[in-house]
């Protein structure tokens, strides 16, 4: 698809391999041999970044023994961290080709390659199997997909009977943005914000029961302004520029966006 090949064209612009591993190297750690949280998050593209990423874990029930599903997994940091601090075997599907190579030596660099995996492709036809999974994560991934309803239902095929699904995205809360670039789109054409009700109402129709529904709007624009402040994979997501942040900061700020979270399960 044209607009499958503009998305991943927008993130695979971003060179982040080469920021990461110098990160490491400035702060003394061994780049060939390190835990994920050396990276400070540098390595998740969304607002909050590993706090969010626990917060996240902790409502959705992750922890030993559940296989979970990173559907637009990015750099693969939501999975390292997933791995890492809940001991839970994860597997990361994104349609960037860059992201995935760099996720994948990321992972085999932190040693964690035995129960953290990648697959390239798209979210509006998963490449797994039915009914393989517990837990699916969709974090900052929605803002970029215009058939929602597509990606629960191959969520919802992808999971198991009782199966939850936890989603992060910005969400629209007031109005439409007007001021471009923003973190997930340099124009409006690539950007599909919807309001939380438009993705409970998708939910329902995969069959999902929602179960809570958090704003965190006020620590986002403190996540973007620590941000700001610190630079470039200091203090958020690396490749993400500071006019990109202070635009979402303004639109937080207006109450026009937000940062939502949304878990729902399957009937068991």
């Amino acid at each position: 698809m044209v607009f499958e090949e503009s998305v991943a064209a927008h993130y695979g612009r971003i060179d982040a391999g080469a920021q990461l591993l110098g990160m490491l190297r400035r702060e003394g750690k061994d780049p060939e041999h390190f835990v994920p949280a050396d990276l400070h998050g540098a390595d998740q593209l969304h607002i909050g970044g590993p706090g969010a990423t626990a917060r996240l874990a902790e409502r959705a029930g992750i922890g030993s023994g559940i296989r979970v599903l990173d559907i637009g997994s990015g750099m693969g940091g939501v999975a390292r961290h997933l791995a890492h601090e809940y001991g839970v075997e994860v597997h990361g599907v994104d349609l960037t080709p860059e992201f995935v190579e760099l996720s994948r030596s990321l992972t085999q660099r932190s040693g964690l390659a035995g129960s953290v995996t990648f697959s390239q492709g798209s979210a509006l036809t998963l490449p797994l199997e039915d009914s393989s999974f517990d837990t699916a994560v969709i974090i900052h991934v929605g803002m970029n997909i215009r058939d929602k309803d597509q990606v629960f239902a191959e969520a919802s095929r992808v999971l198991r009977p009782g199966g939850v699904i936890a989603l992060y995205d910005i969400m629209v809360l007031g109005g439409e943005p007007e001021d471009y670039p923003l973190p997930w789109a340099n124009t409006a054409e690539m950007s599909f914000v919807q309001p939380p009700l438009a993705y409970s109402d998708a939910l329902a129709q995969a069959g999902f029961e929602v179960d809570l529904e958090s704003k965190t709007v006020q620590e986002g624009i403190d996540f973007i302004d620590r941000a700001i402040n610190a630079g470039p994979g200091r203090g958020g997501p690396v490749g993400v520029d500071a006019a990109a942040l202070g635009n979402l900061r303004t639109a937080f700020q207006a109450g026009i966006l937000g940062p939502v979270e949304i878990y729902a399960h399957l009937p068991g």
